[in-house]
């Protein structure tokens, strides 16, 4: 059986499980407000009910880990020793994550939220090109870094900034670059940031790892000014042109020597091709990431690769 854990709405989860159901896979699909009951836990297995449906550890054969997670106290609310509960169930939780990543998975609990600072490093270690960055609350250091690179962009440390407002507007905090009006305009001490030096680029190149293979798609973004900085900033009435792309195998080599040194069999993952070098700038990675912007464009078909791998 393949248990899959996901989100509510989630339309990639969904297109994936149409083919396990083509291909005759049984599943369980746990959302985040599916009812999970942990009903025992030991050293050699355990078991939880899911929407009333008994799963032992024994019976799941694949994981796969899209988004979401578990509270598995939720039906025990106290107020007056709600700090406990939570010191309970986060030991606990930790110890049942630990235990699902060791079933075969595509993808993992432990690993499924990137850390930029940290991946900059490994892009280092594996001899993978990225933009030079700095952090930095302070505005003569900013101005600095600025005055070195000229032209500099600013984007979220973790996973970009996103809200609701009262009238159901969504507003999201897209790449953007930073300009001495904005340096200028900002007080001398300010929340750490993270900066980037801004690559010229030739085209931006989307791809999908799956079990070391790669599947990649370039998108000529760089002519249009509504995604010349972030393609994510979709311009709907002029969409980009964009078409089916393959790394050199040198490159290829380098990015799963990264991969594997952060433990990931798939990812969603972003670089540059630079017009001013002619060089492959390594830009972000997200573990759960989009790929249907990939899959159906470039006929990947990843959604079927994704259920064949379970």
């Amino acid at each position: 059986m393949i248990l899959i854990f996901s989100i509510n709405n989630d339309y990639s989860t969904s297109a994936v499980i149409s083919w396990l159901i083509r291909l005759n896979k049984p599943f369980i699909r746990i959302n985040e407000d599916t009812l999970v009951e942990l009903l025992w836990l030991n050293a050699l297995d355990f078991a939880i009910m899911v929407n009333g449906e008994t799963v032992l550890g024994s019976q799941i054969t694949k994981l796969w880990y899209r988004r979401g997670g578990l509270d598995l106290f939720a039906k025990f609310k106290n107020d007056l020793i709600k700090n406990y509960l939570r010191t309970e169930h986060t030991a606990l939780i930790e110890y049942f994550y630990h235990r699902l990543d060791k079933i075969p998975s595509v993808n993992k609990f432990r690993n499924s939220d990137i850390n930029k600072l940290y991946l900059m490093d490994l892009c280092q270690q594996c001899g993978i090109l990225a933009p030079q960055y700095l952090v930095t609350g302070c505005k003569k250091e900013l101005t600095n870094f600025f005055e070195q690179h000229k032209h500099i962009i600013s984007k979220p440390i973790s996973t970009p900034f996103s809200l609701q407002d009262d009238e159901g507007f969504s507003h999201m905090a897209y790449t953007s670059m930073v300009n001495r009006e904005d340096i200028d305009a900002l007080p001398e001490q300010f929340v750490p940031t993270f900066f980037q030096c801004a690559i010229s680029k030739a085209y931006e190149i989307r791809a999908f790892y799956l079990n070391g293979k790669f599947y990649a798609m370039a998108i000529f973004s760089q002519n249009n000014s509504n995604t010349s900085v972030d393609f994510r900033n979709y311009d709907r009435e002029k969409p980009n042109r964009v078409a089916p792309f393959t790394f050199e195998k040198t490159y290829e080599l380098k990015l799963k020597k990264m991969f594997d040194a952060y433990g990931l069999n798939c990812a969603s993952f972003d670089v540059i091709y630079a017009g001013d070098d002619a060089k492959y700038y390594f830009l972000d990675l997200n573990p759960v990431g989009q790929f249907g912007m990939v899959s159906a464009p470039c006929n990947y078909n990843l959604e079927k690769e994704i259920a064949m791998a379970l």
